[in-house]
């Protein structure tokens, strides 16, 4: 068992799994950020949209 995780390709199986736990933690990071933001955004549009018509 100690050998197959010293193998090169075990390794290299490995970092991928972690690259794409990071990407997927980054994407949740972001949604969450950039979510409020537009949905305040929509908002401030409701507001200033009766204002701009005749």
């Amino acid at each position: 068992m100690k050998s197959f995780f010293l193998e090169e390709k075990a390794q290299g199986e490995w970092s991928s799994v972690y690259m794409l736990l990071i990407l997927v933690i980054a994407a949740i990071a972001l949604i969450a950020v950039i979510k409020p933001m537009f949905q305040q955004s929509q908002k401030l549009v409701k507001k200033t949209t009766p204002t701009t018509s005749n």
